[in-house]
């Protein structure tokens, strides 16, 4: 990495992101961002609270009273075209921040850029399509639906792909012509803060995209808001469980991806050399800090001591590195992080 970008990257902008301009948390409070192949902070974020949430909250709502709700789907086609387009344009910048923040390889966080841009291409395709239903109940009677935003969309995002899953959930709320409020995890997240920005360059109103930076008292403050209209959220099972009932007390919908074991399934006749190939892949891909990593192998058992031979081998083999040095594999996403995984391993 270049002297010019580590420099660039040393002092970056940690503040949160409410009603179309960068902001300090009320309190003032922050906490460290830290590069987690070296160990030095490199931004100190906003740490956001109640009343963080009640600011970006009552920004959402003005700009949905205002006209977000109302414009015109065309409109809304137009301008989240315009934000893909300068997702693909900064890709550079962004997959940076994203390899710093996360401790991916920088080609992994490219591939995240390009997948955010590909979700805000694609809900721009739907923005315009979005029917109801209309039913004849005999002469001069019809019964007809129409579909309208449901309000504030709440996206409590994870820490492993930010960027990638923030936009996501963020895409399709925005092309229904809701308003959002999101909360990246405390541990990586700067580039959704990024992404709010370009929004505003892309012509969304200010209010519309909101950012609360902050840890899980924030969070819960946005999942227990009376102003929000709905929740997405991917993360464990137990975080899962306690937003679905800050949601039920005030009768808010959810969508939830939470956590599961995947496994792969490895037959004799299969082409071992290939299908080891891919099981190290998908699994290390981001530190094996992944839901989708499989991380249980249903082995045929005549298969099995070569198929793990091979496996061995290809692990072997990843070469380990800071994210930004674009190595095979980086380090996890915390210090917090790592000893987690070395608990594992020593429990066995």
């Amino acid at each position: 990495m270049a002297d010019s970008s580590t420099t660039a990257l040393s002092a970056l902008d940690g503040r949160m992101f409410i009603d179309g301009q960068r902001t300090g948390s009320r309190s003032g409070a922050t906490f460290e961002a830290v590069d987690p192949a070296t160990g030095r902070v490199f931004a100190q974020v906003a740490l956001g609270d109640k009343s963080d949430v009640d600011a970006a909250v009552a920004a959402a709502r003005k700009a949905v009273e205002q006209g977000w709700a109302g414009l015109p789907p065309v409109r809304r086609v137009r301008l989240l075209n315009r934000l893909a387009g300068l997702l693909r344009e900064r890709t550079r910048e962004l997959a940076e921040l994203e390899s710093l923040d996360v401790g991916k390889p920088l080609r992994q966080a490219e591939d995240d850029v390009a997948a955010a841009a590909g979700y805000f291409e694609y809900f721009a395709g739907v923005a315009d399509k979005v029917f109801g239903s209309s039913i004849p109940l005999g002469q001069g009677f019809v019964d007809f639906t129409l579909r309208e935003p449901l309000g504030i969309s709440a996206q409590i995002v994870p820490w492993n792909y930010p960027l990638r899953l923030a936009s996501r959930g963020i895409a399709p709320a925005l092309a229904a012509g809701n308003a959002v409020v999101a909360k990246p995890a405390a541990e990586a997240g700067l580039s959704i803060v990024r992404l709010a920005e370009l929004a505003v360059e892309a012509g969304l109103p200010a209010g519309v995209f909101n950012v609360v930076t902050g840890g899980r008292e924030t969070g819960a403050a946005l999942a227990s808001h009376p102003g929000i209209n709905h929740i997405t959220f991917t993360g464990s099972v137990p975080t899962g469980v306690a937003i679905m009932k800050a949601a039920a007390d005030n009768v808010v919908p959810v969508t939830l991806e939470l956590g599961g074991k995947s496994p792969n399934l490895v037959f004799v006749d299969a082409d071992l050399e290939r299908a080891a190939a891919s099981s190290a892949s998908t699994l290390m891909q981001n530190a094996a800090q992944t839901c989708t990593a499989p991380t249980r192998l249903l082995l045929e058992r005549t298969a099995h001591d070569r198929f793990v031979d091979m496996l061995a081998k290809r692990i072997r083999a990843i070469r380990l590195g800071r994210g930004l040095d674009n190595p095979d594999m980086g380090p996890v996403v915390s210090e917090r992080q790592m000893h987690r995984v070395l608990g594992y391993i020593t429990a066995g």
